[in-house]
């Protein structure tokens, strides 16, 4: 249930501004009977959305909805989607502007794709779940053997010998104790995962240890 855009439909009656909403992000909203819709009455900027309203009982519902730790609520009952393979994860991150701290198992918190300069959350924000990651581990005292890439050590990109195949390298690294571990998919606007509805594209990030 997307209790933000609850709360926009509540903030936009107040103003007097009318409000939309799509069948995905609605049904919900109207099975529990929090705002009420107008079929007749569609977005001019997308039809698929119709004209909605909130009930009493969704006002109730949005004044005690739990404050977002900054910019982010805390969302439970989202489920993770499977992993998807995809390239470079790397990017700035600010942890300090996230609620990893306040996170507890199973929880987690959505950015969208617009909040970031590419347009790309999960890109954006993957260097920021690694390096929370690296904050709640320790060394368990054992040894893997991995096989990687030999990385340029300012481009960080994949060395490449002269028929264009990846260099790798054979080495043993220590194995990690992660006391938290945090994991990041994308999103699609508009689709369920779990009891959660995204409300954009994006990235969902959760507690998962």
């Amino acid at each position: 249930m997307n209790i933000d855009k609850l709360k926009e439909i509540v903030a936009n009656d107040a103003a007097g501004t009318p409000s939309y909403v799509s069948a995905a992000v609605g049904k919900p909203l109207v099975d529990a009977g929090l705002i009420e819709v107008n079929t007749a009455m569609t977005n001019p900027a997308d039809a698929s959305e119709v004209a909605c309203r909130a009930t009493d009982a969704g006002k109730a519902k949005a004044a005690e909805a739990p404050k977002s730790a900054g910019n982010y609520q805390i969302i439970t009952g989202a489920v993770l989607p499977p992993p998807k393979k995809r390239g470079n994860t790397s990017g700035s991150g600010a942890p300090t502007k996230y609620p990893f701290a306040e996170l507890s198992v199973g929880g987690s918190f959505f950015s969208a794709n617009t909040e970031h300069a590419k347009g790309d959350a999960v890109k954006a924000l993957g260097s920021t779940v690694s390096a929370q990651n690296d904050k709640y581990s320790e060394a368990s005292g054992e040894m893997k053997t991995v096989t990687r890439a030999v990385r340029d050590k300012q481009t960080k990109k994949a060395k490449l010998d002269e028929a264009g195949n990846k260099i790798t390298e054979t080495v043993q690294l220590p194995v990690k104790k992660y006391n938290r571990k945090f994991s990041i998919r994308p999103v699609v606007g508009g689709e369920k995962y779990g009891d959660w509805v995204a409300p954009a594209d994006g990235a969902l990030i959760a507690r998962t240890v």
